[in-house]
C-alpha cells in the first residue's frame, strides 16, 4: 500500500506537469493577439516558483529541467539557456528553504521579484555575450514584470483552487 503523503506528492507533481504542458499547448498556439497588446506572462515559470516555495518536494529537479527544455525548443527560446537558468535559481531557492519557510508573502513575493529579475538579467548578459539576436530591452523588461505581477494570481490558485498550502517545518512529509 502506498503511503498518502507520498501518493500526495505523486499527485501534485503530475498536477505540475500537466499544468506546465497545458500552458505550453497554448503558448503555440496561433490566437492572433495584437502585436502592440501587453506580453503575456511566462506562467511556466511563475508556476515553478510558487509551487517550489510551497512545496519543494512537489517540483523535482528532473522535472523543471525537462519543462523548461522542452518550452525551450517549442518557443524557439535559446534552446537550454532558460532551462540552465531556471534550475540554478529553483537550486537556489531550494537550498535556501529553512529561511523560505518562515517567510511573509509579501518576502517570498520580493524574492520571487528578484529571481526573476536576475534570470532575466542573466539571460540578457548571455545572449550579449554570445552575440546572439534578442528582443528590445523594453520588451523583456515588460515581459518579467508582467510574469512578476502574474505571481500571486498563480499562489492564489494554488492554493485556494488546488490545495497546495505552504509547507512548514512541522509537517510530516517536509523530507
Amino acid at each position: 500500500m502506498t503511503d498518502p503523503l507520498t501518493l500526495r506528492i505523486w499527485i501534485y507533481r503530475a498536477y505540475y506537469l500537466a499544468l506546465c504542458l497545458f500552458i505550453l499547448l497554448w503558448q503555440i498556439l496561433p490566437l492572433g493577439f495584437d502585436e502592440g497588446s501587453l506580453p503575456s506572462p511566462d506562467l511556466i515559470t511563475a508556476l515553478t516558483l510558487a509551487w517550489l516555495l510551497r512545496h519543494p518536494n512537489v517540483v523535482p529537479l528532473g522535472a523543471i529541467a525537462i519543462v523548461f527544455l522542452i518550452s525551450d525548443f517549442l518557443t524557439h527560446a535559446p534552446v537550454g539557456l532558460g532551462a540552465l537558468l531556471i534550475v540554478l535559481a529553483t537550486e537556489s531557492l531550494r537550498k535556501r528553504q529553512p529561511q523560505i519557510e518562515n517567510m511573509t508573502f509579501l518576502s517570498e513575493f520580493g524574492t520571487v521579484t528578484a529571481v526573476i529579475l536576475a534570470v532575466t538579467l542573466a539571460e540578457r548578459v548571455l545572449l550579449t555575450l554570445l552575440l546572439a539576436d534578442q528582443p528590445p530591452f523594453g520588451e523583456v523588461a515588460l515581459h518579467a514584470i508582467v510574469t512578476i505581477a502574474a505571481y500571486p494570481a498563480l499562489v492564489v490558485i494554488s492554493k485556494y483552487l488546488l490545495g497546495l498550502d505552504r509547507l512548514s517545518a512541522a509537517d510530516p512529509d517536509n523530507v
